[in-house]
């Protein structure tokens, strides 16, 4: 089939092509095709456009019929070996590293994301972005600034490939054998405690993600040429800009969310809003290039025990120049927070007669991870500001209805018993 015959096939297929297989949430309404970049050993990469988002998609011809590409039909690996050489077409190549590793077979991993991964030659991992934006890009300073400081606590990157320059499609890191996310190997030690195993072993990850965490700080704070003025401050006109998105946010759970779910929401509503107001007496507070969609998820562990922080694409739901931007370090906090307890929650679910004791966890973690995090700062303390923390906190719970409504209907559950349980905690900052 030539360029001509697949993009008349694209057009006939419909949005579904555009659309990655475990995608649970609404796609949109029409995709215009924009290009059709041609990949080698056959195969494209074909980008489209509904309304300001860019649709990123992978195809291929099998049987004489055009399809979305899988893993196995070698279109993901091409798309290392246009790294290797630097682009083609509309595809600019970024390599953090002089020679990229390409050639292997093609697998899919399979975890709940925004995006689409793809283990080849069991050496990298090659991330496309199904769902793109045109703009500044996390994905691609981020890890270059890393590199460049030293960090070694995360999946080496590889590189990126970008679209006319401003719109990430892919990007690459080293493979970590054997590694599983959080949402595999934290859930598993904590469902093992539930069935008799000793607590101490569910306890021990809550310490360490807080070290890792506050190494990974320190690291966005440290000056590289990629970051050479790395930290500043935000006043009140930015700290009023990050009141109206959360009180946003809140807004779109709410209008997201319907059923007893969303009437639950509506009753704590008021309670949320009025935790979000507490950003009104900040006037001033440090900010720096942070990780963005920091959750137990990102947090990889190697069969040796190794923990590494990967994805720094930052939130898929906010504009890159919103990801790009500068922000409070408390933002990851408060998001890696939300995360432990929604392992809690996860598991609870599936196990309510441990309710209590998993609470009990919980308390524990939360409790460990802050304490590890402010000690792993160390003379950096003042990167931390804690009167962020519960009104960030309140901003993730309502972006993960938002979430759920967008990408993953099922996890729905986890915000609904998370939001009013956070709302009647105690607010507590360390002095």
């Amino acid at each position: 089939m030539d360029d001509t015959a697949a993009r008349e096939a694209i057009d006939a297929a419909g949005v579904g092509i555009w659309l990655p297989p475990h995608l649970e949430g609404p796609g949109p309404d029409a995709v215009a095709l924009l290009d059709l970049i041609g990949l080698p050993g056959g195969g494209w990469l074909a980008i489209g456009r509904s309304d300001r988002d860019r649709w990123v998609t992978p195809v291929t011809v099998r049987d004489g019929v055009l399809r979305r590409a899988r893993p196995g039909d070698g279109v993901i690996a091409a798309l290392l070996r246009v790294l290797a050489v630097g682009g083609t077409g509309a595809l600019a190549g970024r390599r953090h590293i002089p020679v990229i590793p390409t050639g292997g077979d093609e697998r899919a991993i399979e975890v709940d994301q925004s995006n689409e991964s793809v283990v080849v030659g069991e050496r990298v991992v090659v991330k496309l972005y199904p769902h793109a934006r045109s703009g500044p890009q996390p994905g691609l300073d981020l890890p270059a600034h890393l590199v460049a400081v030293g960090f070694a606590e995360t999946p080496a990157p590889l590189g990126a490939l970008t679209w006319r320059d401003d719109t990430l499609v892919a990007s690459m890191a080293t493979y970590v054998p054997g590694a599983r996310d959080g949402w595999e190997w934290y859930v598993e030690l904590l469902e093992t405690a539930c069935a008799g195993a000793a607590w101490s072993a569910a306890d021990a990850p809550a310490s360490m993600i807080g070290g890792l965490v506050a190494r990974l700080h320190r690291a966005f704070a440290t000056e590289s040429v990629v970051f050479p003025s790395p930290i500043a401050a935000a006043g009140r006109a930015e700290i009023a800009r990050w009141r109206a998105r959360a009180d946003a946010t809140l807004d779109d759970a709410l209008a997201s969310t319907d059923g007893a779910a969303g009437a639950r929401l509506t009753a704590v509503a008021p309670a949320a809003r009025s935790a979000i107001a507490a950003l009104d007496a900040i006037e001033r507070t440090p900010v720096l290039r942070i990780h963005g969609d920091l959750h137990v998820g990102q947090v990889l562990q190697s069969p040796d025990g190794r923990l590494v922080v990967s994805d720094f694409d930052g939130d898929p739901l906010t504009p890159p120049d919103v990801r790009s931007a500068l922000d409070a370090p408390a933002r990851d906090v408060a998001a890696m927070a939300r995360a432990i307890d929604h392992v809690g929650r996860v598991v609870a679910h599936r196990h309510p007669e441990h309710d209590a004791s998993i609470v009990a966890w919980t308390e524990r973690s939360r409790a460990a991870f802050l304490s590890a995090y402010r000690a792993g700062l160390g003379d950096r303390g003042d990167l931390f500001d804690e009167r962020l923390l519960r009104p960030l906190e309140v901003e993730q719970e309502a972006h993960e209805y938002v979430y759920a409504a967008r990408y993953l209907p099922r996890w729905l559950s986890v915000p609904d018993a998370a939001m009013p349980a956070l709302l009647g905690r105690s607010e507590t900052v360390a002095p």
